[in-house]
Parts: C-alpha cells; structure tokens; sequence
C-alpha cells in the first residue's frame, strides 16, 4: 500500500442458493478466535504462506512475487476459478522498465538574468530525480512558474492562460490548491504534469509548501532518489506508459533553493510564501529570471511480472458477459535496504497477504453456491506498491472486452486485528454500489459508516481507481472506527505499516477475517444478481470525467 488506505468488510458463511452468506455459529463466539472456523483456518493458511520469509516480501519482479503469484494459480486451480489470463492461462505478465538514479550524473546549473551562475548545492538546494524516458538526457531551458500547475477553469485555476510553456522548464508548488473536494483535488493533481507536457514543456521542478514539507521532508527526498526503485510498465509500442512524454528531467528543490531559484522575480520566494497561507489563493503564473539545465543520468533495466486473473462464469445469457472485479494486489515492498536491523523482511501480512487470502476465500464462497447471473472475476495484480502499476496495466490492456467491466471491489490492506462492527465504503455514494453494499451488509448486523479520513482522498489512492479512469463505478472497502477500530488502525499505521513488524503473528484475527471474506462475497454476489448494472450517480465529478455510465433522470 502506498499510502493508500484499503479496506474491507465482513461477516460469515455462505450457504445455500445464490451463495447466501450467513454468519457462522462460531464465528460469533465473544471470543473470535477460541475457535478458528473452517474458512478461517483456510484463510490463516494463505496468510501464513504469503507472509512469509520464504517470499521475501514479495516485490514486484521478484523471485518471491513468482512464488506468490504460483500460489494463486494453485488455488483458482483448486477452488475451480477458471483461467482469464492471456493465452488461455492465468497470468497476464506485465512489462516493466526498472529505474535507478545513478550516484553520480545528476546535475542542475542555474544562470541568472545577468548571465552569472547561481551556486545550487547538490543535496542542499536540490535533488534531480531519475527518468524513465532515458538513462541519460540534458535539457537546458529557461524557466516559468506556474502555480500549482492545476487546470480546473471551473475553480478559477487557468496557470497556463498567459504564460508559453513550449521548449520550457515549469516550476510547480507541490500539491495542489485548496478549496476543492479533496477526492477531486487527487484528480487534478495527476493532471499536473501531463497538462504541462501537453503544453511542449520538457522539464519540471517541484517546489516545497509548509504542507509538502511536513509529509516529505526534504532531506527524506534526497535520501529516497538515491535508493528508491521507481518502475513503468512497458507499452505495446516498447516506451515506457506515461501520460507526460515530453518531460525529459525533473528536480526538486529545498526552501533555500527555491528562494535562488525567485531571486529577482516579481514575486519573491517569501510573497509566495505568505500568499498560498490562505489555502485557497490563486497563485499567479509568470517567468523566472533563470536559465536552468538539468542533466539526468539512471540505470535503467527490464523485467517482468505477473497479474493473475480467474473468473467464475455467470448463468444469465443476457447479463453474464458484464463482468464484476474483485481485485487485491499481491506485490510488497520487499527486502528493506541499507538496515541496520536484524529483520529486514517486509512481509506484508496485512498489507496486502490478507487482502489476496480474503479474496480467495471470496471465490471459495461464490463458487461454492449457485453461480451468480454476471460474471465474476478475481484480479489479483503486481505492482501496486510501484504506483498502481498492474492494475493499470490491465485496465488497459485487458484481457476481457473493456466494455464488459461493469464494477470494482478492491481489497488492500484491511486491518483485521479488532472484530469490526461498522465499515466504510470509500467512493460509495459516487454510484448505485453504495446501495448494493448497504443490502449486503444488511444481514451481518455490520453498519456503514461515514469517512473517518475525509481529508485524505482515500477514494483515488489504490488499485480500483485505475478501473475509475476507465469509466467503471469502484468502490474501496474498509473495516470503520467502531469497536475498537480507531486505534487499530492508528497502531497499524504508527507500528508495522511498510515495516518488517507486518507479520502474520502480529494480532490478526482470522475469525474477523472470515467474516470480511465473507461480506466481500456476498457484496460481489449482490452486485452480480441484481438488474441493473452498477452506475455513477448521475452527474458525479468522476463519472463525468472518466466518461462513465451513469443513472438517467
């Protein structure tokens, strides 16, 4: 996970016709683990393996990824999931260039309006990052600030209107303005850098706020250029997918090197400062008195890896090629480098181990019972904690008609060390699937409860919203604050979360685990067997955006 929250539901058993889920007599024991239930003691199996020191964490491209990704197979094999992978197999492999910042080549020289050079201090006043398009590359350009570098006429945000971007290095604050919904402020933040490519920028130098600073310090950015891997996945015409061809390099700047950098503009780094206190000001655009060149040089290196995809047939002739996608990603972060500790293992037990066990206890339960009248396919993918890569590159590059995809349910990361009561559905009321979910939950005496993080867009923070910007209704499930939930997730995040304390003996709960699986069952079903297919609410900003099927008048 990847700063992204993902979330789950709950609840017991599925018996009898179209896999009605009902909730197991031992799962209701006060104390939900004195027993495990059979589902359960499956589910802690699964864990167990994933999580596990044989698999290294299971990074993408990884020999452990291969492992995990060989279990999954075994299990669709198992349960009778049928292969939806390419060639008539499970696996979609996907393409990806790897990329390293070289320790030294990386370079950035400011000339002034005077023609004298301005003394940037490598680690001090800057970092250049790494990039994809080139394992070396210099461009030279003079410079404009542009804002935010958000488009959104709607809000009164038009950085571009007087200023000429082509053949030009844009200096951008990092973030994006407020006084927008916080889930949209995330769309628009993804558009900065391919508003400004498609502008003819080639380069582009983010800038640090009071807020940037505090989540990423700027020592913590130096630090992560020199040892993050950073990945693409690889088109079917062999370039690396981006949506911002034309940046060819990029930096990022301290405070004391963004105030070089505005040195005798019209505004100072210090009047930007004071203005963008007011979260919602708009920031003027205008040309910097510099001169910079950027010289960029990475290692640059291809693997691959694989997403795995089964699907369970749906029995209506009319309804069964729309398609319902429970998806969870498989990959971690790995073996933690440059450790001074003894257990460097990032297992991943939580994140997201329990969120593909819980998904195969899913299929277990759905096929199971009567099939349901759409199809139901399971995506497990690679590549998340790289930026929503695998799921990305199904969605487009799918191995089922696009058009077929009707919903999403995600499952990433669900904290399952407490007996949930409530649970969150992150982009619910964006479509008819808040409904669906509300029905399902109905008989699990589990209740739906608002967003404890509405501050943080959680709705755009992992895989399903890749099946957003293809237009498809998604929702991100999560257990909710009640009971305990709270400071189960604050623990999570302040202990283990990203750290090799994520391990399968670290408090979870594979009675509560049962019961999530068992929710996400009957959610899928219900979505499955109902009339309509899910739609966006009518007129909702992402259906809009992503052009997606929406409710009529």
């Amino acid at each position: 996970m990847r700063l992204k929250l993902i979330f789950a539901l709950a609840a017991a058993s599925v018996l009898g016709a179209c896999a009605s889920v009902e909730v197991s007599e031992e799962a209701t024991i006060k104390n939900v683990e004195e027993i495990l239930t059979p589902r359960a003691a499956r589910i802690k199996a699964d864990i167990t393996y994933l999580a596990s020191d044989e698999l290294e964490g299971r990074e993408t491209g990884s020999a452990g990824h291969a492992l995990a990704v060989q279990y999954v197979i075994n299990q669709f094999k198992e349960i009778g999931v049928a292969p939806a992978g390419e060639d008539g197999g499970y696996t979609q492999t996907v393409p990806f260039i790897s990329v390293v910042r070289d320790e030294y080549g990386n370079a950035m020289q400011v000339i002034n309006a005077s023609g004298d050079v301005v003394e940037f201090i490598d680690g001090t006043d800057y970092v250049v990052y790494s990039s994809s398009k080139s394992p070396e590359n210099v461009i030279e350009a003079p410079v404009v600030f542009a804002g935010y570098g958000v488009v959104a006429p709607e809000h009164g945000l038009t950085p571009y209107a007087d200023i000429d971007v082509a053949g030009k290095i844009v200096a951008v604050l990092s973030g994006t303005p407020g006084g927008i919904q916080t889930e949209e402020r995330a769309y628009y933040g993804a558009q900065v850098s391919r508003e400004m490519s498609e502008r003819g920028a080639i380069g582009v130098i983010t800038l640090p706020t009071p807020k940037s600073v505090k989540r990423f310090p700027f020592a913590r950015a130096v630090s992560s250029s020199t040892t993050r891997k950073s990945m693409k996945w690889i088109g079917k015409d062999g370039a690396p997918y981006t949506t911002a061809p034309n940046l060819a390099a990029s930096a990022y700047l301290s405070d004391d090197g963004a105030a070089k950098l505005f040195d005798g503009s019209q505004m100072s780094w210090a009047d930007i400062q004071t203005l963008i206190e007011d979260d919602a000001a708009k920031v003027p655009s205008f040309e910097l008195p510099m001169y910079v060149r950027i010289e960029q040089k990475s290692t640059h290196s291809k693997i691959e890896s694989q997403n795995v995809l089964g699907m369970i047939e749906g029995s209506d002739p009319e309804l069964k090629d729309q398609v319902i996608v429970l998806s969870a990603h498989v990959d971690h972060i790995g073996i933690t480098q440059k450790s001074m500790e003894e257990d460097v293992i990032n297992n991943g037990a939580l994140d997201n181990a329990a969120g593909v066990s819980t998904l195969l206890e899913a299929a277990r339960i759905i096929k199971s019972g009567d099939a349901p009248r759409r199809s139901v396919m399971f995506a497990v993918v690679t590549g998340e904690e790289k930026g929503l890569l695998g799921a990305q590159y199904f969605t487009m590059n799918p191995t089922i008609e696009r058009a077929n995809i009707v919903g999403n349910v995600n499952l990433d990361m669900p904290v399952l060390t407490y007996d949930f009561t409530d649970v969150v559905a992150f982009g619910g009321e964006r479509s008819t699937m808040k409904s669906a979910i509300e029905d399902a939950i109905s008989e699990f005496g589990v209740t739906l409860g608002e967003d404890p993080f509405p501050a943080q867009g959680l709705f755009t923070r992992s895989d399903h919203y890749r099946f957003v910007e293809i237009g498809v209704p998604s929702v991100f499930l999560a257990t909710g604050f009640e009971n305990g939930g709270e400071e189960a997730w604050s623990n999570h995040f302040a202990n283990n979360y990203h750290k090799p304390s994520d391990e399968v003996d670290n408090g979870l709960l594979f009675n509560v685990a049962d019961k999530f699986a068992s929710i996400n069952a009957k959610i899928a079903m219900t979505l499955a067997n109902q009339d309509e297919r899910p739609m966006w609410v009518k007129d909702d900003f992402f259906g809009v955006k992503f052009e997606g099927v929406m409710v009529s008048d």
